[in-house]
């Protein structure tokens, strides 16, 4: 470092009113000319005697410089060198922000570079490292241009855009093509191919020889849209119950035409309805044997039409049916009823819980001995339109209770009042209803009471 300006009239012998020798002066003029010095002189580094630190230089004060920052007064007007007075080695440990171009004879090393204006490098550049490049990415200017890959692949390589794009050109193709996996290909046309295996699941076009070393077995998915005419035209004869013949090259479809049918050697002259009778018959062998040497009339035999068991037995299950002493169910007559006599059926019910039932399906002639107080109920008789009628007796119990009979609501005694029951002791009390629609009135009389 220099040494800064030191004043030699340390006893101040130049001040006003002294006599100044020349001394005084020549030691004075000695100590600024070694304090500008041009290699050992003033520094302007701050320090005491050195002077401040010089921060603006230039003609105009083009140059700036801080603390922490060396910057020209004006933006894009200072150059730092020029083409011919260039500076040696740039150390940068931060960041280099270009807004114009890079030109350089030399190498240039740089450690993590970001450009976001174009990089134009007009010589061969080598990169050692990882090279990352974000955004769109175009390599050469010209079909003459080429791009070397010494390096593996270790990405796949997928189009930005489906079906837009070739791989290799006519003139320019590729040579081998070396693939483990699976080739999806929407169209092939390949010139030769030797394939070990081929598995065609759509349609498939051959244009020219197709040439097979050895058999073929092969299965195929989907249709062919040509197809060549056989070598040799084929017969095809069907034999049996019918007969007829048609030649078939592969040209065209072909229509057999056939001639009648024949069982067992015999023609058969039955028409497609008369065989159609048979549709669905499980008839046995010996069953159908049957049918052999019958002479019976088309009219004959129409009238077991609709027969579907042994005639006899429907026969006596029709008769049965009429087996009134055992029959089980309603009987429908279409006309007068005449009898000798008849029978009704007679129940006894009982009351549980105070409550007793009288099913009009279960007789004509019902029965009660009280041993509660009772409410009736009167359930399932016939629909409206059909009457019915059945009788009551009431017996009251030994003891003489005195118990009660809550008749249904639906019940219509004369005068609209309902009868008091006798209460002595094992007393007869019997009564009638009849209804005729379907249970909604019952009409309700005293047949005779306190009998005994």
């Amino acid at each position: 470092m220099g040494t800064g300006y030191v004043r030699a009239d340390t006893a101040n012998n130049i001040s006003n009113g002294n006599v100044i020798d020349a001394d005084d002066l020549d030691n004075e003029f000695n100590a600024i000319e070694t304090a500008f010095n041009a290699s050992t002189g003033h520094t302007h580094d701050g320090t005491t005697s050195e002077g401040a630190p010089i921060e603006v230089i230039g003609p105009t004060q083009d140059v700036v410089a801080t603390a922490s920052v060396l910057r020209p007064k004006t933006t894009n007007t200072v150059d730092l060198g020029t083409s011919s007075l260039k500076y040696k080695d740039a150390y940068l440990a931060g960041d280099l922000s270009l807004d114009g171009s890079i030109t350089s004879t030399g190498a240039v090393s740089l450690g993590s570079t970001a450009i976001t204006g174009t990089l134009s490098v007009s010589t061969n550049t080598t990169l050692t490292g990882t090279l990352a490049v974000n955004g769109n990415t175009t390599l050469g200017d010209a079909a003459s241009d080429t791009v070397t890959v010494n390096a593996d692949i270790a990405s796949s390589l997928i189009p930005s855009v489906d079906d837009s794009y070739d791989l290799g050109a006519v003139g320019s193709e590729w040579r081998n093509a070396y693939i483990d996996g699976t080739a999806y290909i929407d169209t092939g046309s390949i010139d030769t191919a030797n394939v070990g295996t081929l598995a065609v699941s759509g349609n498939a076009t051959v244009t020219g020889d197709l040439t097979v070393d050895g058999s073929i077995n092969a299965t195929v998915v989907g249709t062919a849209d040509q197809a060549n005419t056989l070598t040799t035209a084929r017969t095809i004869t069907i034999a049996g119950v019918t007969s007829g013949a048609a030649n078939f090259d592969g040209s065209s479809n072909i229509t057999i035409t056939t001639t009648g049918l024949t069982l067992d050697g015999t023609a058969v002259t039955a028409t497609g309805t008369e065989l159609n009778i048979l549709d669905g018959a499980t008839l046995t062998t010996a069953e159908l044997n049957t049918l052999d040497g019958i002479t019976a009339s088309t009219a004959e035999l129409n009238f077991v039409d609709g027969v579907t068991s042994n005639i006899q037995t429907q026969l006596d299950g029709k008769l049965t049916s009429f087996a009134l002493e055992t029959y089980t169910g309603d009987v429908d007559i279409d006309g007068e009823l005449v009898v000798t006599s008849y029978n009704e059926t007679f129940a006894a019910v009982t009351s549980s819980s105070n409550a007793t039932t009288i099913d009009c399906e279960a007789g004509n002639v019902f029965s009660h001995t009280l041993t509660e107080n009772t409410t009736f109920t009167i359930s399932n008789p016939p629909a409206s339109g059909t009457a019915y009628g059945f009788s009551l007796k009431i017996v009251q119990d030994a003891s003489a209770s005195g118990y009660t009979v809550t008749w249904p609501t639906s019940v219509d005694w004369p005068d609209a009042t309902a009868p008091t029951l006798t209460s002595t002791a094992s007393a007869v009390d019997q009564f009638v209803f009849y209804t005729h629609d379907g249970g909604t009135t019952w009409y309700g009389f005293v047949a005779g009471q306190a009998l005994g």
